[in-house]
């Protein structure tokens, strides 16, 4: 009976009850674009990492995310080949340079140089060509969502980078970069044309550890050989370099401050609908404590008003959200929202509903029962 009354309170006022709604719509809207924005950009953070299949990253000392490092000199590599339990070591080239339009122009990205004698730190979701073509000289690999920005659009394009020539021999898709420079595979030998590292050094040196070996013990004995240099798990690298971007730079600060200003406002609106609709019928809720509706009957009704009008909201914006996520797939910020995050989405306009009809159920607390009898 409660939801009937309810349902039947909402509808009476048609207009002020899709009012409600389209707020309730907005701020949901606003909460999950900004945390899915969020997610997409964890995840675009640390995709060098999580996608290079090494067990540990040995970074040079201080080296606070994957994009942005000093160089390691040749001895690390031969220092990690050493240690009991590495099955296979890989350099790993990491680089600012700038590339050259053939329309003119340039723009600056980032080389990644990778060993292509392993099987670590190689470009990934390759659409078009092959890892193997990378192998000819001045052949480069770039994501198809910035090709436009670099000014190519198929294989055979030829560009240049830090002044010498280069050919584009395949493409990536998904291969998204934090920084907006684009990711530019090669391989290391290729890498050492178009940047300042010399010939054995690296930015980073990974390793793959032999089957059965305890990541954490050889993390313990690689830092003992090499303690020039900071040696951590790729989890731990990865959580590195996503803290700082989402966080050290602000930018996941000021999107969790954009969802939480989306759940006041969801908050607010359903809370002055649930007042004003509360004390236009003070009348009728007085009535029904007159002749024995308690106080737990009474919030029921107005929290059942929170929650039809957070559920109805909630199932549009989760639509709305999801077009403008799938419309965003192929833009610089991806916005992933995935069924764990359509949930947690969810509870959170559940409580966001809760919140709201506290106003209205401190109102009901202080109804007297005999005001209809005056």
């Amino acid at each position: 009976m409660t939801t009937l009354i309810a349902w039947r309170n909402l509808v009476h006022e048609p207009v002020r009850f899709i009012a409600t709604l389209i707020g309730v719509v907005f701020a949901v809207v606003l909460m999950a674009i900004q945390m899915g924005m969020l997610i997409g950009f964890s995840v675009t953070t640390a995709g060098l990492v999580e996608n290079a299949r090494a067990d540990i990253w040995m970074v040079p000392r201080g080296t606070t995310n994957v994009d942005q490092s000093s160089l390691q000199p040749q001895r690390s590599v031969f220092r990690a080949m050493k240690v009991e339990g590495v099955e296979t070591v890989s350099r790993h080239i990491v680089r600012f340079v700038s590339w050259r339009r053939p329309q003119g122009g340039s723009q600056l990205i980032i080389i990644v140089g990778f060993d292509p004698q392993t099987d670590l730190a190689g470009p990934w979701n390759v659409v078009e060509g092959s890892v193997a073509d990378l192998a000819a000289p001045g052949a480069v690999m770039i994501d198809r969502l910035y090709a436009g920005k670099l000014g190519v659009s198929k294989i055979g394009d030829r560009v240049e980078i830090n002044g010498r020539r280069a050919i584009v021999a395949g493409f990536t898709e998904g291969a998204r970069t934090f920084t907006q420079a684009p990711y530019v595979f090669t391989t290391y030998n290729n890498a050492l044309r178009y940047t300042d590292v010399q010939d054995g050094d690296a930015s980073y040196v990974l390793v793959k550890a032999a089957p059965g070996v305890a990541i954490d013990d050889l993390v313990a004995r690689l830092q003992a050989v090499a303690p020039d240099t900071d040696v951590m798990t790729a989890q731990a690298f990865a959580d590195k370099s996503r803290n700082y971007w989402i966080f050290t730079t602000g930018a996941g600060t000021a999107l969790l401050l954009g969802a939480s200003l989306g759940a006041v406002v969801g908050v607010v609106i359903l809370a002055q609908t649930l007042y004003a609709a509360t004390l236009e019928r003070i009348g009728e809720y007085a009535t029904l404590s007159a002749i024995g509706a308690g106080h737990g009957y009474l919030n029921a009704i107005v929290l059942k008003q929170a929650l039809i009008c957070g559920g109805v909201g909630y199932a549009i914006a989760a639509v709305i959200a999801s077009v403008v996520a799938f419309l965003a797939r192929n833009s610089p910020a991806a916005i992933l929202l995935s069924p764990t995050a359509l949930l947690g989405l969810g509870l959170a306009a559940i409580v966001m509903c809760c919140l709201s009809a506290l106003v209205a159920i401190r109102k009901l607390m202080t109804i007297d029962p005999t005001s209809v009898f005056r």
